[in-house]
């Protein structure tokens, strides 16, 4: 079982279940410029709330995952969650870019039961999806190819997402924003709903959940809070959702009050895609020569001081801009794959060390930790706009709230890169060598008990 390999047609077909959580990750940016420029709503309120309703969200993450690992049926224990609620999460992303025929609080409401809808519907889809990586990949060395794959066809999602859900909003917009949002919208979920169930169906999970009665919460968190990989994992994740965020909320408004050309960040948007793909193909040649872990904290390094670069940026200086982005999204693509297997890593150590299997309940923690750091992301943009007196809509801006998007663009990010380089660096204890040996012995495990 150690040595399976998965063959390239369901590894695509599992890359396909990247573009409905994609498309609500990577139009999260345009979320916020919607919220505060189309629907009339404050930034420091719409950054408060998003940070808020994601702490909430952590009860139901558990919840969640949870069901994942309780779950047994024919089609195993993750693939029905994508059969069955992949409508229920398209729908929901077309409620939160549409502008209801209402005013004042009601309006206000309204966008908030929508997010609070939204994303309750994205955990029923990435925690399972996510949780089926170990299920499908026993080996970690596959484990890894396959989420090369996966991460290859999700940064190409990421190009369509995050670039060209700006364009096709304004293409189908017929002069009114707002109908151009909520129709790009329902472009996206329909897609979004194809590719899940083609996920669903091409894709087996071939780990068995373990015999005996489900341990409980207490003692799944108690098999979390012992892994030293798993604190790791959480911290790392957190501030590597603030800072994928960052480039992604702060984009819209560098490029309008900055450079003064707002055309520019879809083709901005997409050179960043092109990048990510690009660090996904040489992470796959990376680590296959060198322990995967140094290569993540190399990539973070790396990412931090490009980063930092981009105060050098400006209206003049364009190709400079362009060129640090390119660079800094190829050392994210590069740790793309790694931080996803790692769940799986994790998961494998938990299981050799405690005997427990908790992939949902771990997966949903994960999970967590980037939603935690993705509303922090949010607080900190709405925070920083707020704070530098940014006007929304203004063409002319103050000359601190010029300095308060340039520094979400480079310096809060580059902050972001360091630390996550610093957790993985000195706290993450699963090298090659260490999950060599713990994959063998849990193979050996495995066909004992079956």
């Amino acid at each position: 079982m150690s040595k399976l390999r998965l063959p390239f047609h369901e590894k695509v077909a599992y890359g396909l279940g990247n573009f409905m959580p994609t498309a609500v990750t990577a139009t999260g940016g345009m979320a916020m410029y919607f919220y505060t420029d189309v629907a009339g709503l404050s930034a420091a309120f719409i950054g408060a709330l998003l940070l808020l309703v994601r702490i909430v969200d952590a009860f139901w993450d558990i919840w969640v995952g949870r069901r994942v690992d309780a779950t047994r049926s024919r089609w195993g224990q993750a693939r029905p969650y994508l059969l069955w609620f992949s409508p229920v999460l398209a729908i929901a992303l077309v409620a939160s870019f549409t502008v209801p025929p209402l005013e004042g609080t009601a309006r206000t409401v309204y966008f908030v039961g929508a997010y609070v809808a939204l994303w309750c519907a994205y955990s029923l889809i990435m925690i399972p999806f996510q949780s089926m990586l170990p299920m499908i990949a026993p080996d970690p060395d596959e484990r890894l190819r396959v989420a090369g794959v996966s991460s290859f066809v999700q940064f190409i999602f990421v190009v369509g997402c995050a670039a060209g859900f700006p364009m096709l909003k304004d293409a189908l917009s017929d002069g009114n924003p707002a109908q151009g949002f909520h129709r790009a919208a329902l472009v996206y979920g329909g897609v979004g709903l194809l590719f899940t169930w083609l996920c669903f169906a091409f894709v087996r999970e071939r780990v068995p959940p373990m015999s005996g009665p489900r341990a409980n919460l207490k003692a799944d968190l108690r098999a979390l809070l012992a892994s030293r990989a798993w604190r790791a994992g959480v911290l790392a994740q957190c501030a590597l959702g603030a800072l994928i965020g960052l480039p992604l909320a702060s984009g819209v408004y560098y490029f309008a009050v900055v450079i003064g050309k707002p055309q520019l960040i879809g083709p901005f948007m997409g050179l960043g895609g092109i990048g990510l793909v690009l660090g996904v193909v040489l992470s796959d040649q990376l680590t296959r020569r060198l322990c995967k872990k140094r290569v993540y904290v190399g990539a973070m390094l790396g990412a931090a001081l490009l980063l930092t670069a981009m105060t050098l940026g400006g209206p003049d200086r364009l190709p400079l801009v362009f060129t640090l982005a390119f660079l800094s999204n190829v050392c994210l693509g590069v740790s793309a794959p790694i931080s996803y297997s790692m769940n799986g890593d994790i998961a494998d150590d938990i299981e050799y060390r405690e005997g427990q299997r908790v992939v949902g309940t771990l997966v949903a923690t994960i999970n967590f930790a980037s939603k935690v750091g993705s509303g922090l992301c949010s607080a900190i943009v709405g925070g920083v706009l707020s704070v530098t007196a940014y006007q929304a809509g203004a063409a002319q801006q103050a000359p601190e709230a010029l300095q308060g998007v340039v520094a979400l663009m480079s310096v809060i990010p580059a902050l972001m890169a360091l630390g996550v380089a610093a957790v993985m660096g000195w706290a993450y204890p699963l090298g090659r060598s260490q999950l060599q040996q713990m994959n063998t012995e849990l193979a050996q495990r495995r066909v004992a008990t079956a």
